[in-house]
């Protein structure tokens, strides 16, 4: 099966690893110790960025992704990390991990719940967590906020990333276009330009990636058997308002 995020998995970090993955896992740190979370399974885990950090402050951490490229990735960061990183598809994790397994919490970060287009993939994906989750087990993901897509970044070619060292390393172009299906649903079609050696690399990819109207997932999730406890715009921990913040971060817990 062909890894769809080979490409990305080569430079993610270099891309996208500025983010502030610190302000993250104390946001978590706080979660799990007032949730008294050990264990944790990082849904969509990419390279590894919140599992290695969480694994380095005590938690017992598995991450789960389905492009063994970023696994690859993950694991090279620390050969010596106790995060058991596992190939799988995040629409159904409890067959990812050994039967009966169960988790204190688990984790879905960055866009990994964009690539849930439809509410049944929502839904297996709720559903395959309860059943690896313990009774009133922590489930923290962040989703984008459907009423603030930004018409300014569609249908035109933007310069999203550009990474120089003496000389132009990499170009990272996007043109972005609504599914003509789902207006939440945007098509992200990522350019590359990457200098390797001397030798230009040009490379284009595209992804569908959804964004979601808070009334539906906190719909979904009472259908899937979970609580809604809050609603954060950010680890910052301020209230989200769906009229104002680009994203959401829902806190729950399994019943």
């Amino acid at each position: 099966m062909e890894d769809e995020f080979s490409l990305e998995a080569k430079i993610y970090d270099r891309i996208w690893g500025r983010s502030d993955y610190d302000a993250d896992v104390k946001f978590l740190d706080g979660l799990f110790r007032e949730h008294h979370c050990r264990s944790v399974i990082d849904i969509g885990c990419g390279t590894g960025s919140h599992a290695l950090r969480l694994s380095k402050i005590g938690y017992e951490v598995t991450g789960l992704d389905i492009s063994p490229s970023m696994l690859e990735k993950a694991r090279g960061k620390d050969r010596k990390a106790k995060v058991k990183f596992v190939e799988g598809n995040m629409k159904n994790p409890d067959k990812a991990v050994p039967r009966n397994k169960k988790f204190d919490s688990a984790t879905c970060l960055g866009i990994a719940s964009s690539h849930l287009l439809t509410n049944e993939d929502v839904q297996t994906f709720l559903r395959g967590l309860h059943k690896i989750l313990r009774k009133d087990g922590l489930l923290v993901f962040n989703a984008r906020n459907a009423k603030k897509i930004s018409e300014e970044y569609l249908d035109k070619l933007l310069v999203e990333h550009m990474i120089t060292e003496n000389r132009l390393q990499l170009l990272m172009l996007a043109c972005n276009t609504r599914s003509p299906q789902n207006r939440n649903i945007i098509v992200w079609r990522p350019i590359y330009l990457m200098n390797e050696n001397g030798k230009l690399d040009f490379q284009i990819r595209e992804h569908k990636l959804r964004w979601f109207l808070f009334s539906t997932l906190k719909k979904l999730l009472i259908q899937s058997h979970f609580k809604l406890l809050r609603c954060y715009s950010g680890p910052s921990k301020e209230r989200f308002d769906e009229n104002e913040n680009a994203t959401m971060w829902l806190v729950s817990v399994a019943k």
